[in-house]
């Protein structure tokens, strides 16, 4: 506080001394005509100015509080006086004002003007209103004191409503079964007196009636006395227990399982975890390229940290290419992360938005250095697809399929490299290489291979036990087929006709070479080489049984597919 005047130095030993704010002011500047000065506290009105102390002019609204003359407002209640009606050098009559003022409405106007004081940061903590009239008597006395004046006879006092002190129970026995420590009953009551508060005994012997005193707002309950005994017994001598477990056990949920899983599939798939902010920009979905259907609407923060972070994230993948082009930029040119994280929605007319756990990965660069002799390949789309396998393995997923996706389908994806992830019929989410305008948006480098699945379908899909198989017993038989299809004929394509062919008798399915040959194998076409694993399970195979077999699976995946067998 500064040091203005003899007057001014008394109010503020009273406000550093009692915690009371005070303000005096120049009499003579309020009085009117009739020599006497008529002061009300009254509502601001609209558009109302003020000059305050600080010599800032401010427009005030009607839910700001003013002390006031018949004609002006001279002092924001609560906060600070108005400069026009402050005591000077010149001043020979003081009017001294003291009060209590509500907390939260002192609050809200010290904020809402951005003018913090000592007394409305005192007023905002609480300020007893029992002993306002004799803070002031204080004052008024310190100023005849110290200015050499007189003090006129009696107040002018409205107190509407007085504060009353709370009469609360204080049960000893569950004072120390809940804080956990014996605390002898003469301490307890000696702290509480320490505190202010008066201490009697009642009927019970176990309980006390203790009256909190006014000038603690904050103790309104037993549980706030318990607090407070504590905290000057000491909570350092609490003996350190382990909880009650009576009948008691924890168990993890499903989603916890499957998180568990997760965590470590990535790990082991190269993957490091990492968090990044759940907050985005406002932009980021057009930046990536990502459609928004099926996204929602964004959600807006009321009071963002900044312009850049000011709606919640809709994806993973653009906080995951920022942590990608951070790395690159410093020279770490292999980045292979995750997070599993939520993501966040809204709905026209719904007030509260949607939150969905979502996993996300990136992969740049290479799995490791170059070293003398070879340099690994750098990442491309079936390392992600790799991944997503990997995972999907240890959840044990149903029909795990990849189906690929059309340029206008996943915008922010390289065409020709972008695939769905699906369980049967429920598609789990996507992986693919971001298109090289996503990433360069981004300020990393292409190319950049991602995926983005939806934990809760995982979780929905999951199995937690896979069905048992015996190690065989009985030998296998291998034999090798090359059919020549059209470009348009997928792998997955062919796999699913020899599966269906093969019957039980098929056990493996592995495509081991992809030739094309315009002279060879012809314009448009493709020789897609396979080795397939024949076993039965009760007996060793005859040749005649896998000839068979063998026969009847080309038959039906040349009729299915317009396949040729390349000699």
């Amino acid at each position: 506080a500064r040091s203005i005047n003899n007057i001014v130095d008394v109010t503020n030993y009273i406000l550093f001394l009692l915690g009371q704010p005070l303000h005096t002011f120049d009499f003579d500047k309020l009085a009117g005509a009739d020599g006497m000065a008529h002061i009300i506290v009254r509502p601001a009105a609209e558009g109302e100015k003020l000059t305050t102390l600080d010599g800032e002019a401010r427009e005030l609204t009607p839910d700001m509080t003013v002390i006031a003359t018949p004609d002006r407002a001279v002092a924001l209640a609560g906060v600070m006086g108005g400069l026009d009606s402050e005591v000077t050098d010149g001043t020979t009559t003081v009017l001294l004002e003291a009060a209590a003022f509500n907390r939260a409405h002192t609050s809200r106007t010290s904020r809402n003007l951005g003018l913090i004081s000592e007394a409305s940061m005192r007023y905002e903590r609480g300020v007893d209103d029992n002993p306002v009239a004799l803070n002031a008597d204080m004052a008024a006395a310190f100023i005849a004191k110290v200015a050499g004046g007189t003090v006129c006879p009696g107040m002018v006092d409205v107190w509407l409503e007085k504060t009353e002190p709370l009469d609360l129970a204080f049960r000893v026995p569950r004072f120390c079964a809940m804080m956990g420590a014996d605390i002898p009953r003469e301490d307890v009551v000696d702290i509480l007196e320490r505190l202010g508060c008066q201490v009697s005994d009642t009927a019970d012997a176990d309980v006390l009636d203790v009256v909190a005193p006014t000038f603690r707002p904050d103790l309104e309950r037993e549980i706030d006395l318990y607090e407070e005994v504590l905290r000057l017994w000491g909570m350092d001598r609490v003996p350190a227990t382990l909880p009650g477990g009576r009948g008691r056990f924890g168990v993890r949920s499903e989603l916890e399982h499957v998180m568990d899983t997760i965590n470590k599939t990535m790990c082991a798939s190269g993957l490091n975890e990492t968090m990044t902010y759940s907050f985005a920009e406002p932009g980021d979905l057009d930046r990536l390229r990502m459609s928004a259907e099926g996204l929602g609407q964004p959600v807006e923060l009321i009071n963002p940290l900044n312009a850049d972070q000011s709606v919640m994230r809709q994806s993973i993948i653009p906080g995951l290419l920022r942590s990608v082009a951070y790395n690159q930029s410093r020279g770490v040119k292999n980045v292979q992360l995750y997070e599993a994280g939520a993501v966040f929605f809204a709905h026209e007319g719904k007030k509260e938005p949607k939150e969905r756990r979502r996993l996300a990965g990136v992969l740049a660069g290479a799995m490791g250095d170059a070293g003398w002799n070879a340099a690994p390949a750098p990442f491309d789309f079936f390392d992600g697809k790799g991944a997503v396998e990997n995972l999907a393995r240890e959840l044990a997923l149903p029909k795990l399929r990849f189906k690929a996706l059309a340029a206008d389908e996943a915008p922010h994806l390289q065409p020709g490299r972008a695939a769905a992830v699906l369980s049967g019929g429920v598609e789990l989410g996507w992986v693919g290489e971001l298109h090289p305008l996503a990433v360069d948006a981004f300020d990393a480098d292409a190319p950049v291979v991602a995926f983005e699945l939806d934990v809760e379908a995982l979780a929905r899909a999951a199995r937690p036990a896979r069905d048992y198989v015996d190690v065989p017993t009985f030998p296998a038989v291998s034999m090798d087929v090359a059919f020549v299809v059209d470009e348009a004929v997928t792998h997955e394509r062919l796999v699913q006709c020899m599966t269906s062919a093969g019957g039980k008798l098929l056990e493996d399915v592995r495509l081991f070479d992809v030739y094309r040959d315009e002279a060879r194998v012809g314009a448009g076409k493709k020789s897609m080489a396979y080795s397939l694993t024949y076993r039965a399970a009760d007996r060793t195979l005859t040749s005649e049984e896998v000839d068979k077999a063998h026969e009847r699976l080309i038959k039906k995946v040349s009729a299915a597919t317009g396949a040729e067998v390349r000699g």
